[in-house]
């Protein structure tokens, strides 16, 4: 089940990203979409993520960079009866990260060019699930459920397929820390990047 308000921050972020690109062309952009897993500790099993990236280069090696990731963290059906009337469904956790950081880059005029990344953010977790009664009666529902500060680390590299763009795996450690979730990830990707102005 996709949430309504993820899809609607979703395209909100990718406008930003395409009116930051735009305005920077001249200091030269990246804009990239990324896809992969993300692994809780815990046992909290390995999901799928993806999201998008907007950069603005400030130099030969340091990209300063926005962030918008999305992940469903735990989904599962349920079957339970109510007042006489049974109940079938599904619930879902997800995780909406909003962000940004900096990259460096190592060997600025090759066409492999590693980097380390160090990211901050907000990570938002909230519940959604969906259920129909016997009854024909159905409902569906949103809750947050809390609100995290992220810090993350890691490194990548970014690999030319052509002139302007190319592919970018990486891999980052990330820690969310709230009152209600302490939770350390890993989170490897591999992103399809696009540079203006270079």
């Amino acid at each position: 089940m996709f949430n309504r308000s993820v899809v609607s921050r979703s395209l909100v972020l990718l406008a930003c990203a395409s009116v930051f690109s735009t305005i920077t062309w001249a200091g030269g952009a990246e804009v990239s979409g990324f896809g992969g897993g993300i692994t809780l500790d815990g046992g909290g099993g390995t999901h799928g993520v993806y999201g998008a990236t907007a950069a603005y280069r400030l130099g030969d090696n340091i990209h300063l960079f926005g962030e918008f990731g999305y992940s469903t963290l735990a989904s599962s059906a349920f079957s339970t009866t109510s007042g006489g009337v049974a109940v079938t469904g599904n619930a879902s956790v997800n995780l909406v990260d909003f962000g940004g950081g900096v990259d460096y880059s190592f060997r600025p005029s090759s066409r492999v060019r590693p980097y380390v990344v160090g990211a901050l953010g907000l990570g938002h977790f909230y519940g959604t699930g969906s259920g129909t009664g016997s009854n024909g009666a159905s409902a569906n529902v949103s809750v947050g459920l809390t609100n995290s500060l992220y810090g993350g680390v890691g490194g990548g590299i970014r690999l030319y397929l052509g002139p302007r763009w190319g592919i970018k795996p990486e891999v980052r450690y990330q820690r969310y820390q709230s009152s209600l979730i302490q939770s350390n990830t890993v989170q490897y990707t591999v992103g399809l990047f696009y540079q203006f102005g270079q």
